[in-house]
């Protein structure tokens, strides 16, 4: 097995995968059609997905196109729904596929937006999913746990303050100390400021 990650997610994460030397393996389908969001058919692709070659080191990192801060107020539910559920379903079948395709003894990292506690105004949704994804990254550890697997997730808001992709580089340092191990940490966040200005 190769010690070069596998990054799995959308678009956007590809300067993550390029921190880490690795390429990404892209979510397909991002822009929700009634039938991707549709259960069968991301159950499908989860299966198919987690069925492929064992990997010692999986990143997930399922960001949207572009976060827009949106006051909950002004949502309608097809609002909400775009921007939580759907992400959040999204979120499940990638993590769930990469949890799975991790071999026995390996390391999965997700890395997510999370807007600062203190500057989270119009990012009801957003905050919603990484909130869900730290649920999930915690199950996923204790599920994967007699395996050997270790889950962590890393928290980042630099998409969300405007920061350059490239400039991820705390992101990509704490996404790398996590899969060389970590200390043999599981089921642990580590949050990062984003990028070093």
């Amino acid at each position: 097995m190769s010690r070069i990650p596998w990054v799995i997610g959308t678009g956007p994460a590809v300067p993550i995968a390029a921190g880490l030397g690795a390429e990404l393996d892209e979510v397909p389908a991002v822009a929700f059609d009634a039938e991707w969001s549709d259960g069968p058919r991301i159950e499908e692709w989860r299966s198919r997905v987690a069925a492929g070659p064992k990997a010692d080191q999986v990143v997930v990192a399922v960001w949207p196109e572009s976060p827009r801060s949106s006051p909950v107020v002004d949502l309608d539910l097809d609002g909400w729904v775009s921007t939580m559920e759907e992400q959040f379903a999204l979120w499940f079948a990638a993590l769930a596929a990469g949890s799975e395709r991790c071999a026995d003894g390996g390391q999965v990292v997700a890395v997510v937006d999370r807007p600062d506690p203190m500057a989270s105004g119009g990012w009801s949704a957003v905050s919603a999913v990484a909130d869900a994804v730290e649920v999930m990254t915690r199950s996923f550890a204790q599920i994967h746990e007699p395996r050997g697997v270790r889950v962590n997730l890393v928290t980042t808001p630099a998409r969300l303050t405007g920061s350059p992709p490239e400039e991820l580089v705390d992101v990509v340092g704490a996404v790398a100390m996590l899969l060389s191990g970590g200390g043999g940490v599981t089921s642990s966040v580590v949050h990062t400021g984003g990028a070093r200005r």
